[in-house]
């Protein structure tokens, strides 16, 4: 059938704070592209970033949303490895496959990138959408489309803490109980960490914390959070801390923490700007500092480890949510301002 005609609905971004459902031409997948039939996507904390403006790299308009997958409609003419019916998973970098890094296999660092629904490629909050043969996925049927929307949320993490060099029974400090936290939780706890402690300022996302591996869980709105770790650690401090937060209070209290020649990974998304960061214990301790925005080639892990049930990623889902409803969600902060208990939220589609 030719698509080329044809409407659907999508979610589509026409500047700061300016977010509507429209409809709009659906796509048609060129060569090498596959049209996909849109069931779950994710919704990012970055999503909030492109839709206020501190996503400075968006152009409007755009379509927005990077999370998601569904069910292949129609392939290009050079498509073989996925076919009409298929379920599949997107992963939302586009890259050249020529440059520097992506001969490295670090693609996440393509020097001529783009995202879906975020940098120059239209994203997945619509009833269709195109990807790259090369970014899908085909989709266990044991993974709900609930679960699939969390997918994504769960391969920085597995692409973060393979960065570290986390052992057996060492020590590891998470800052931000978010999904993305939860998960490094978990994932340490499976690479052998001995403790993990998971620090936030929200009780009701901390209330997750032991379901997902975490051996102590400190609100930094109640506890003494560095004198209480190292004490804890008898002076010495944790082998690693995840920042995954975006906090810069989170990240300076994580600094505190890190034993001599530890290390420091940085996850969470600093929008708008520089933070104050006080380097002379990162110089004077000798600590390594790695920063994560991916994981490439880690879609199968993560696919692999909610099939297996290593990883819950339903119990994370708060809200699921219809594509009518998202621009109201956005204008009236629900998500930004996580009412209702928020934590994670996946548009859902029929």
């Amino acid at each position: 059938m030719n698509k080329s005609n044809e409407t659907m609905r999508a979610v589509v971004w026409d500047g700061p704070y300016k977010l509507s459902l429209k409809e709009v031409k659906m796509p048609v997948p060129k060569k090498n592209e596959v049209l996909i039939r849109t069931k779950s996507v994710g919704i990012c904390g970055s999503d909030l970033e492109v839709y206020d403006g501190r996503f400075r790299q968006s152009i409007p308009p755009l379509i927005i949303g990077h999370e998601g997958g569904g069910i292949v409609e129609s392939v290009g003419d050079e498509v073989t490895s996925v076919s009409k019916g298929d379920r599949v998973i997107a992963e939302c970098l586009i890259y050249c496959g020529e440059c520097e890094n992506c001969r490295k296999g670090l693609y996440n660092l393509c020097s001529n990138h783009k995202v879906m629904g975020m940098i120059d490629y239209d994203g997945e909050y619509a009833e269709y959408f195109v990807a790259p043969e090369r970014n899908l996925y085909i989709l266990p049927d044991n993974i709900s489309w609930e679960e699939a929307g969390l997918i994504d949320t769960l391969v920085g993490p597995v692409g973060g803490i393979d960065k570290t060099n986390v052992n057996i029974c060492e020590t590891v400090a998470v800052y931000g109980p978010g999904p993305a936290g939860l998960f490094f939780c978990k994932l340490a706890k499976l690479k052998g960490a001995g403790k993990v402690y998971l620090i936030g300022t929200r009780d009701s996302r901390l209330a997750f914390g032991e379901k997902y591996g975490a051996d102590v869980i400190l609100n930094t709105q109640k506890d003494k959070v560095e004198e209480y770790i190292i004490n804890d650690t008898n002076g010495r401090g944790v082998d690693l801390v995840i920042e995954s937060a975006g906090s810069h209070q989170a990240l300076n209290s994580g600094i505190g923490v890190i034993k001599k020649g530890g290390e420091l990974l940085i996850y969470g998304v600093f929008g708008g700007g520089p933070v104050p960061v006080d380097i002379q214990p990162i110089q004077m301790n000798e600590l390594t500092i790695k920063g994560i925005n991916s994981g490439p080639f880690k879609y199968p892990v993560a696919i692999n480890l909610i099939s297996k049930g290593l990883i819950d990623a339903k119990s994370v889902i708060s809200h699921t949510f219809k594509i009518e409803e998202l621009p109201n969600l956005f204008a009236t902060g629900f998500i930004s301002n996580r009412k209702e208990n928020y934590m994670k939220g996946v548009v859902l589609f029929d």
